[in-house]
């Protein structure tokens, strides 16, 4: 199965609405997006600390609020067709998503540890106040902190652990976690470690595949989620 990263960040600004729909019409059936939490706690999706990247803007975040958010142009950066885009809500994702009929993997960033409950409990209101269909999301994270919070707040979705180093005693530290998931870098996994996730009963992802010949070595393995920013290279697979 394929998975659009930051919707679909080879062909259009990455964790935008537009960028979503290319996903969708690449014949991704699941996207990933980044939210984080604005100044006014208001999730917004965008994958870095500072909106410099992939902004007209300067600074932090967590130190704008969203209407300050919504002002910047999010597209410009990627091509001149693309400018004026803005940087989508999670409330906005999260209505793209159910009319396109994606399935969203959504990653808290959690670049601050004292936000980290609050992000969660503003992510479970909003997916909560818009009724988005809890088996068409996953919540995924670098925090095994923000993962726990999730399965105290909103047990019901299903979580996955994003990982760039694995060692004999990973499994071992998440299995409090009820993980339906792991998600981990596509250049350290090996036959051993694809076996252990998979005997564990655990769906495997991996990130962030961009080279489509490469796949089928990879379903060999087990893997049941390639996440790539190139999703309509891989759409011929995208049902494997």
């Amino acid at each position: 199965m394929i998975t659009g990263h930051r919707g679909a960040a080879s062909l259009a600004p990455e964790n935008t609405l537009v960028s979503i729909e290319y996903a969708a019409k690449s014949g991704a059936l699941w996207v990933e997006i980044d939210t984080q939490l604005s100044a006014d706690n208001i999730p917004v999706i965008i994958h870095d600390q500072t909106v410099d990247r992939c902004t007209n803007g300067k600074g932090k975040v967590s130190q704008l609020d969203a209407k300050a958010l919504k002002t910047l142009d999010a597209g410009s950066w990627f091509g001149p067709q693309f400018a004026g885009i803005a940087i989508p809500t999670l409330e906005e994702a999260l209505d793209k998503c159910a009319e396109l009929g994606l399935t969203l993997n959504l990653e808290l960033k959690t670049y601050n540890d004292k936000t980290m409950d609050t992000l969660v409990e503003q992510v479970v209101k909003v997916v909560k106040q818009k009724n988005y269909p809890l088996d068409k999301l996953l919540l995924s994270s670098f925090s095994k902190e923000a993962l726990a919070i999730c399965q105290a707040h909103i047990p019901q979705v299903r979580r996955g652990f994003i990982c760039e180093v694995w060692n004999d005693f990973s499994l071992t530290s998440l299995q409090d976690l009820g993980l339906f998931s792991i998600h981990i870098d596509h250049h350290i996994l090996d036959a051993k470690i694809a076996k252990s996730i998979k005997n564990a009963g655990l769906g495997l992802h991996i990130w962030t595949l961009n080279a489509p010949e490469q796949a089928q070595a990879f379903y060999d393995l087990g893997v049941d989620y390639i996440i790539t920013d190139k999703p309509n290279q891989f759409s011929s697979q995208s049902e494997q």
